[in-house]
């Protein structure tokens, strides 16, 4: 047969070799043309040269009987195997993108990217450990990174198949005997058992693992020598290399992990790898920059200050680590625990859930690599998930007769609710019918006769069962409604301000009486009905801690019924008591970008949302709502040079002034209130509205000295109001109907007119000296006007498609100019529109938006 080098252009079985990708000691790897199937795949072959070394042939066919065994979407699919002319070859699934070596080329990963990768690997690690497989060679180049952020473990060439237990039998009880006595791997991530020949275990996976995870949190080696042979000693008998000062901020509970996983001994870690995912689930809501750095090893010339705080810190990590060992301890308990199994296992958010009419189908919603919404199938038997098709569409509920219904042309309005078409879809197959417009959710009747649907309305949101018939109505928004059991009420969510999470679980029966059963939620998603139609289900949390579940019965008695250390989101449950639920990471990286530059992350705290970024583009204002913010949330002052932001105080941010100096902010409770937040010394003011009611956000005059906000007067129509900072009474500057336009009101540089939103929704430019305003010609309904050009000839706006466009407006003749094009370097998990704003030049672009990572769970056992 030809030498590998020559095989360009030649056909192996229906193999067309295209061209060569890649080398190492285990062979060369072509991308080649699949004849049957039509598709490219990745063709591993060895070199004839090496085709009489026994050792050589044994492992590489060792690796295709090993890896053809595993399904599973963290780990290299087979496709085939074969030999031509005496060479053995594997063919597997062609990948794009890069190994983990590659991307650890660049440094340490941040703690998030980092334990996201982790959990994959551990993913892919037990599913092969289910099949009694041990790697072996756990390594960052046998990781491989997609475009998509999908890992997958490369290379099972030196994995081995355990001795099965006694009690498994029949023809997939295999043992493949391997001679102890060799030592093989790669030094500096072997396990010490597995360097001194000994018999080697799924804990000697773990052992790399953590070694590989050392190097993700720390962009260095856990274990160097300047020879192997250093290497070596240091693996059997040092402690891994401390964590350097100058990497990342780790929470001490990962590290924890990560010293466990390393334990000399393979009875002191963690014990399986199903063992390690939940450790890692534990923490992977505390990687961001809240976390504590672990100080480097003192010196001998260290100060008693620096012993002490080594000491708080290790007593701080031991806390840690003791919490998750607590964690995986009462999961091993032998008694009756909820039981939790994931469903899916790709990189993006779930969206809804639902049982299918057989109690055992499994119909959910959500976008997947940045990929648009979509609906899906599985079975809990198998990691894969079926598409239904439908594409930009999200599922509401399954009827008992096999029924969805859906949301089409879905357009996210905020958290999990998104607003489009409704309509009825066969779950076997065919096409949708369309029934109503600006629907939100729905759910179907027991017998699946009639659909209880949220409408908007106007600007309000309506609960209607059946279609045409109005239950409860609100300015607010109505989450998740579920009809029960008995068909004789609907539980929803109730919310009294638009766009926040905040809220009660309510009822209301067929004849419009609306009952509150809950105290109020600081945020809530996600409710069921129990089997029984006793209680309601449903995740919430009181004051920014993770979302739990909860259950409140028709009496208004509320239980706990789990917590864990991330947030949940319940979706559905079935007549047997089996949950769908979903965790889910949150965050809110903000971005700057200038011209020519590449992205600067000043993301400092999840839970923010920006609002005005100063002229020059130094300064930037957001609210948190995160954990601990309080009922009115907290205003920052940030740096777009990436110093720590200031806190100012409580309160909403809206605005910064044009000096700099105060920032206007909102607080709601106990009453809607405007307050001026100095940014340096001074003290906090508070502006009385006596007389307006309903007041909406506002903005500054360009004097500094003024701010014009919206609201209205009892018994009137709402319109802008302009007052004094300095205090005396507010008064109208626009007729009635005529209210400022979006979150912040924009006022033209010259301090002459105001973009407002006319009685019509039509978006205006108003002057405020009384004329007659004009109607703004090139924006549409989904456009967001950031602010206007220094020069206030032209307004900046952004619409978001598959990346953010940044235009210019001439207000006056309505042309439009692309000005730039963002692109996020990770779309995963993105839901709904970022929020854009941009210096008075328009060169600095700063952004950021909500990522929502989340995985689909079947739990069984819950009571």
């Amino acid at each position: 047969m030809s030498q590998p080098s020559s095989l360009l252009g030649k056909t192996l079985g229906h193999y067309l070799v295209l061209e060569l990708i890649g080398a190492g000691g285990m062979g060369e790897v072509y991308r080649a043309r699949d004849a049957r199937l039509e598709r490219d795949v990745a063709l591993k072959i060895l070199p004839a040269a090496f085709c009489q070394d026994e050792e050589r042939l044994r492992r590489f066919t060792l690796e295709a009987r090993a890896a053809a065994g595993l399904n599973h979407p963290n780990i290299l699919a087979i496709f085939d195997i074969g030999t031509e002319e005496g060479s053995p070859y594997i063919v597997s699934e062609l990948l794009e993108g890069a190994s983990l070596r590659n991307r650890l080329l660049a440094g340490a990963l941040s703690p998030r990217l980092a334990i996201e990768y982790a959990l994959q690997i551990v993913r892919g690690l037990a599913a092969a450990h289910e099949k009694r497989i041990v790697h072996r060679d756990l390594k960052p180049e046998n990781v491989f990174v997609s475009r998509d952020g999908r890992l997958k473990i490369l290379d099972f060439g030196l994995a081995k198949l355990t001795q099965p237990d006694q009690a498994r039998s029949g023809s997939d009880a295999v043992t493949l005997a391997t001679n102890t006595n060799v030592i093989v791997g790669t030094v500096g991530y072997m396990s010490p058992e597995q360097l001194r020949g000994q018999t080697v275990d799924h804990r000697s996976d773990i052992f790399s693992f953590g070694a590989v995870f050392y190097e993700m949190l720390c962009g260095r080696h856990a274990f160097t020598g300047d020879t192997n042979a250093d290497t070596m000693i240091a693996i059997l008998k040092e402690d891994p290399l401390q964590i350097p000062g100058t990497a990342p901020v780790i929470p001490p509970a990962m590290e924890g992990i990560v010293r466990h996983c390393l334990e000399k001994n393979p009875e002191n870690r963690f014990q399986s790898a199903h063992d390690l995912g939940f450790a890692l689930e534990v923490v992977s809501t505390g990687t961001g920059a809240s976390g504590f750095v672990i100080p480097p090893a003192v010196t001998p010339q260290a100060t008693p200050k620096r012993r002490a705080l080594r000491w708080v810190f290790a007593s701080l990590a031991l806390a840690s680590i003791l919490s998750v060992g607590a964690f995986v301890a009462l999961r091993n308990r032998k008694q009756n625990l909820p039981s939790y199994h994931q469903l899916t296992f790709r990189r993006g958010t779930i969206w809804s859930a639902r049982f299918a009419s057989d109690g055992h189908t499994i119909v959910y919603s959500a976008t997947w690599s940045g990929n648009p919404l979509s609906i899906f199938s599985t079975l809990p038997e198998g990691p894969e998930s079926r598409s239904l098709g439908l594409a930009n569409a999200d599922l509401l509920a399954v009827s008992r007769t096999g029924e969805m219904a859906v949301l089409l042309h879905a357009v996210n309005l905020s958290h999990f609710i998104n607003r489009g078409t409704l309509a009825r879809v066969p779950l076997g197959g065919g096409s949708p019918r369309e029934i109503l417009d600006d629907v939100q959710q729905a759910d179907w009747s027991s017998d699946g006769s009639n659909l209880a649907v949220v409408q908007l309305v106007g600007e309000r949101s309506r609960l209607e069962y059946p279609i045409g018939k109005t239950l409860y109505e609100t300015s607010g928004w109505i989450g998740y409604p579920r009809i029960s059991p008995g068909g004789d009420r609907i539980a929803f969510m109730e919310h009294d301000v638009p766009d926040d999470d905040r809220g009660w679980i309510s009822v209301v029966d067929l004849a419009g009486k609306k009952t509150r059963l809950s105290e109020e939620w600081a945020s809530e998603q996600g409710l069921a009905w129990s089997g029984d139609g006793n209680e309601i289900w449903f995740t919430a949390s009181k004051s920014g801690e993770p979302n739990a579940l909860h259950a409140v019965a028709l009496s208004g008695k509320e239980r706990m019924v789990a917590r864990v250390p991330t947030n949940l989101m319940i979706h559905d449950i079935a007549r047997d008591g089996s949950v769908l639920m979903s965790n889910y990471s949150y965050s809110t990286p903000v971005v700057a970008l200038a011209p020519g530059q590449l992205e600067r992350d000043l993301t400092s705290m999840d839970g923010v949302r920006l609002f005005d970024l100063s002229s020059d583009g130094q300064s930037f204002v957001m609210q948190y709502y995160g954990e601990g913010s309080g009922t009115n949330y907290i205003s920052y002052l940030g740096k777009t040079d990436g110093s720590s932001p200031i806190r100012l105080g409580e309160g909403a941010a809206l605005a910064l002034s044009p000096d700099g100096k105060w920032v206007l902010a909102a607080l709601n409770f106990p009453h809607r209130q405007t307050v001026l937040l100095p940014t340096g010394p001074g003290q906090i003011r508070y502006l009385e509205h006596p007389g307006i009611e309903d007041l909406g956000d506002g903005g500054w005059m360009p004097d500094g000295k003024q701010i014009l906000f919206s609201g209205r007067e009892v018994g009137k129509s709402a319109r802008c109001y302009l007052q004094n900072i300095d205090g005396g009474a507010a008064h109208a500057v626009t007729p009635e109907g005529i209210t400022a336009s979006g979150v912040l009101a924009l006022v033209s540089p010259d301090g002459k007119t105001v973009l407002a939103i006319d009685a019509a929704g039509k978006r205006v430019l108003f002057p405020l000296d009384g004329r007659n305003g004009r109607e703004i010609r090139g924006l549409g309904p989904n456009d967001h006007v950031i602010r206007w050009a220094e020069d206030g000839h032209a307004l900046y706006f952004y619409r978001t498609e598959q990346n953010i466009r940044i235009y210019e407006l001439d207000p006056v003749s309505g042309r439009t100019k692309l000005s730039r094009e963002v692109v996020p370097s990770d779309v995963a998990g993105i839901l709904g529109g970022p929020t854009v704003l941009l210096s008075g030049d328009g060169k600095l672009c700063l952004y950021s938006f909500a990522r929502y990572l989340s995985q689909l769970y079947l739990l069984t056992g819950l009571t």
